[in-house]
């Protein structure tokens, strides 16, 4: 009898929780229609994803194998619409590459979208309460704090961007070696982001087996350098991404390795900067006075000597600082060689450069060349280093377009659910850029500015990248003085990619970044003085 009542409760508790379930599925329904019969909302296209969206994750699975994330999702576009609905492990979640819906989730409704509710455990291993983690008031805490460090007027002197150039040049193989510049690119950009973020760089292009941390760049076993322990850890933090609330399910004992190899490597200089920030008290007095080039970490620990914060700033910081710039050299790079017209036309231009300013030439002026422009916006137009996003209605709310038969209706986006866009997409539609949206064109930046929200390499809005907004800022201005001095010193370039060419869709390794599955091999010759 105890066990026939036991049974009984059991039962009616069971059933009175599937019927609040199914309470709250009918009343989100009933909400949902509502509200958007009131917002004058059409349905979105829906991607057939089978139950649980198992075949999403399928395609999913073959296009990373593939390195073709980015021209799988734009396949799937030209099918089924700009705005789609996609189910993901049993999560709806639209995905678009209309200009008025990233506005919409980036800016314009920026307080009604923001990060999903499994940003920071998916991604706290790694990165911790860091500015790309934090939503709310502790994201605008971390702004407030990081914002200031990245002006104009913290920039270091080109004889500073030119002592990695250098460093970069030795570093090349012999003429006519065919040689492998995307790890190059990596090191150039860890050697340049510790100079200038933590006021000590690594020099790993001098040295990639050792270095001042205790953690080399370059490892020959396993994971234990900083380069494989970092790039591995972000695969890991892509796959718990698209696991959205099943994260949790992917956290190898490897992944936890790296993760304590990353914050080592990150912890000998913030515990630095903690020692010299007591030592000389007032940073700025103390910067000044000793006419010191400016160093990120030692203005922010004096704001701030919580080791903990400074340390999952830094490693946030050096995420894009390191690996966006390594990702847009080596595309530089990817596309200069495929293309002999325009690797002579930007030879030219800044050889003619060089010949005006003789060895005076400045970072404005460099920045200002108009063909070298063109080619850097070219290839952040074509190979973007984060070309897929996501932000999460925090309220019932709407984007702008993508419902109904013509794709122009509102769309409603109920409490939770996820808006996925891809810059990959956006940069490569043809009825905005044209015939020729496949092309490397650098001539077409010549007379045309695009609207603001059809061209964002870098996200825009509120939280886009500190460090790479704006063309003044360090990374925009790293990698333009790079490519500069490299095609100064350089007599020619040619691929030396192995296989056939395939054009502008190479395999791509996704993680948080975008880099080249395979490398860009080249082949190059310097110039005789």
């Amino acid at each position: 009898m105890p066990w026939s009542a036991a049974s009984l409760s059991l039962a009616t508790f069971f059933s009175a929780l599937v019927a609040l379930q199914l309470y709250r599925i009918v009343s989100r329904s009933y909400r949902s229609r509502k509200l958007s019969k009131q917002w004058n909302c059409e349905p979105v296209c829906r991607y057939p994803s089978g139950i649980l969206g198992y075949k999403v994750v399928l395609r999913a699975k073959t296009a990373a194998q593939e390195g073709q994330v980015g021209s799988t999702i734009q396949g799937v576009h030209l099918q089924y619409g700009n705005t789609l609905k996609v189910n993901l492990v049993g999560h709806d979640v639209v995905a678009t590459c209309e200009p008025e819906n990233i506005q919409a989730v980036l800016a314009s409704q920026f307080s009604s979208f923001g990060l999903s509710e499994w940003r920071y455990p998916q991604y706290r291993p790694l990165l911790g309460r860091g500015i790309f983690t934090s939503d709310g008031t502790a994201w605008e805490h971390s702004r407030k704090l990081l914002r200031p460090q990245f002006t104009k007027n913290q920039i270091p002197s080109i004889e500073w961007f030119d002592s990695h150039s250098e460093n970069l040049m030795r570093s090349l193989p012999p003429d006519g070696h065919a040689f492998d510049i995307q790890p190059l690119a990596f090191r150039l950009a860890l050697d340049s982001a510790t100079g200038y973020l933590f006021g000590e760089s690594i020099n790993s292009l001098v040295k990639p087996d050792s270095n001042q941390t205790g953690v080399a760049e370059t490892s020959g076993s396993g994971n234990e350098g900083f380069a494989a322990a970092f790039d591995y850890a972000q695969d890991i933090l892509f796959r718990r991404t698209l696991a959205l609330s099943y994260y949790w399910l992917i956290n190898p004992s490897d992944f936890r390795k790296s993760t304590r190899v990353v914050h080592k490597f990150v912890d000998y200089y913030v515990d630095k900067a903690i020692e010299y920030r007591s030592n000389i008290g007032n940073y700025k007095t103390g910067h000044e006075q000793k006419g010191e080039e400016y160093c990120f970490l030692h203005a922010l620990a004096a704001e701030t000597q919580d080791r903990e914060f400074l340390r999952d700033q830094l490693v946030n910081v050096l995420l894009a600082s390191r690996d966006d710039v390594a990702s847009v050299l080596t595309s530089t790079f990817y596309l200069l060689a495929r293309d002999t017209g325009a690797w002579w036309k930007l030879k030219q231009e800044i050889t003619d450069a060089v010949d005006r300013h003789a060895s005076n030439i400045t970072l404005k002026e460099i920045q200002s060349l108009p063909y070298l422009r063109g080619v850097l916006y070219e290839v952040l137009r074509l190979f973007p280093p984060v070309p897929v996003n996501a932000r999460v209605a925090h309220h019932d709310t709407t984007i702008p377009v993508g419902g109904g038969p013509d794709g122009r209706s509102p769309v409603f986006i109920p409490k939770g659910q996820m808006v996925a866009y891809s810059v990959w997409c956006l940069h490569r539609r043809r009825d905005l850029w044209g015939a020729d949206a496949e092309s490397f064109r650098p001539e077409r930046w010549e007379r045309y500015n695009p609207p603001a929200w059809e061209f964002v390499p870098f996200n825009g809005g509120p939280r886009a990248c500190l460090g790479l907004l704006r063309t003044e800022q360090f990374a925009i201005i790293l990698i333009s003085q790079q490519v500069f001095r490299l095609v100064q010193h350089l007599d020619s370039i040619e691929s030396a990619q192995p296989g056939a060419d395939i054009g502008l869709n190479p395999p791509l390794r996704q993680t948080l970044t975008m880099c080249h599955e395979h490398g860009v091999h080249l082949r190059v010759k310097r110039m005789r003085i």
